[in-house]
């Protein structure tokens, strides 16, 4: 008999959405199991189109999701495995949203065993964050593509388009390359903040903190600071990778770069190296200090490359260094008891029963159990994608 929700404790609502969730989700799979023998039988699909009162374009996509993940049969009436059994084996834990994402995922042609890791974030975050993970793939794939050709022919380099207006005024429009866009970043940023008697149009701080950086540009010495520190930019990448300059390296926690772009800007004066564990500086302090210091904070952002918490994409300069055991719980400063949180985060495992561990080195999160009845662990794969793809 069917229990109205108010009668229901808190566990009981939960469990009984997690129950209504897995229904839809069977039902969903079972209409494509229908609309598979529409297909096969040759029948009106407009007559199916109308039956279930679908727009077009939902058949369109229920289509697809038949044709990749459902078996077939041969013309000779053999049955036939789907053509991606990895998702065909877990449908009834999938969602059409996710079901959608991982279709999406298919067309981009993404490198071997991307399905097999898209398909494992599937079973535990949302259809949004499967779209972003595989976009990420294809990022780092499309990079992998561009390596294998000469750098100079594959970047089209910097560009700045000019054009007078009326008055004196200068319009102008251009592109920067990850290199170039992320200096420009590191010196906008601290002179476009928010101030009381500014602008409150983020297009009009920027605006304004352009031009003070062209009146800036003339006196070097005078540039702004941020934190403690002049304006950096910092280049993460392997020692071997950077002497025989083939692999790639990391832009600021997130931009992935060549190994030759790396050894060319690594001669700057103003780019900071990122050294985890060097002998010139103490990343550990133990129980010495409660904050976290400089070269923590840059082994932090090296390592976590943004907000560890599941699907969150906050870039580092975002973020600030949670302690996994609280300091005042006798926890240490140090490496492996730190991980990098954006606010909101950061404030959802204060208040939540979020639960917050260290596994080889990556910060992993068990959520609730109303959240996830299975408790399974989770990490973001935003930031990091698994090396398999």
């Amino acid at each position: 008999m069917d229990v109205s929700p108010a009668l229901l404790s808190d566990d009981g609502v939960f469990a009984a959405i997690a129950e209504v969730e897995a229904s839809l989700r069977a039902l969903h799979v079972r209409r494509l199991r229908l609309l598979a023998e529409v297909l096969r039988r040759g029948l009106d699909a407009d007559s199916y189109r109308r039956l279930v009162r679908a727009d077009p374009r939902e058949v369109k996509r229920w289509t697809a999701q038949v044709n990749l993940f459902l078996p077939s049969l041969s013309p000779t009436g053999q049955p036939l495995p789907p053509l991606h059994p990895a998702t065909g084996a877990v449908l009834e834990e999938l969602s059409d949203g996710h079901l959608t994402e991982l279709a999406r995922a298919i067309s981009l042609r993404l490198p071997e065993g991307s399905e097999e890791i898209l398909v494992q974030a599937a079973r535990s975050v949302e259809p949004k964050a499967v779209r972003q993970l595989a976009d990420r793939i294809r990022d780092r794939a499309e990079q992998d593509r561009a390596d294998e050709v000469d750098e100079a022919a594959a970047d089209p380099g910097d560009t700045l388009h000019l054009r007078d207006l009326p008055g004196g005024r200068l319009e102008f429009f251009g592109e920067l390359s990850a290199e170039s866009g992320a200096r420009f970043t590191a010196m906008l940023e601290p002179l476009s903040t928010p101030r009381p008697d500014g602008p409150r149009d983020a297009a009009r701080r920027r605006g304004e903190a352009f031009a003070d950086l062209i009146h800036l540009a003339s006196r070097s010495t005078d540039l702004p600071s941020e934190a403690g520190e002049r304006p950096h930019i910092s280049v993460t990448i392997d020692h071997d990778t950077l002497r025989r300059s083939v692999g790639h390296a990391v832009l600021d926690g997130d931009h992935h770069l060549s190994a030759a772009q790396a050894r060319r800007i690594a001669c700057d004066a103003k780019i900071l190296p990122v050294v985890l564990g060097g002998a010139s500086e103490v990343l550990d302090l133990g129980r010495a200090k409660r904050t976290v210091s400089v070269a923590q904070r840059r082994a932090l952002h090296a390592r976590d490359r943004g907000c560890a918490f599941p699907d969150c994409h906050r870039p580092p300069k975002w973020c600030d260094a949670h302690h996994v055991r609280h300091w005042a719980d006798g926890g240490s400063t140090d490496l492996s008891n730190l991980v990098l949180l954006c606010r909101t985060h950061h404030s959802l495992i204060h208040h939540t029963h979020w639960q917050v561990s260290m596994t080889g080195g990556t910060p992993t999160f068990i959520p609730p159990r109303h959240i996830d009845p299975a408790q399974r662990p989770r990490q973001n794969l935003l930031h990091r994608p698994p090396l398999a793809a």
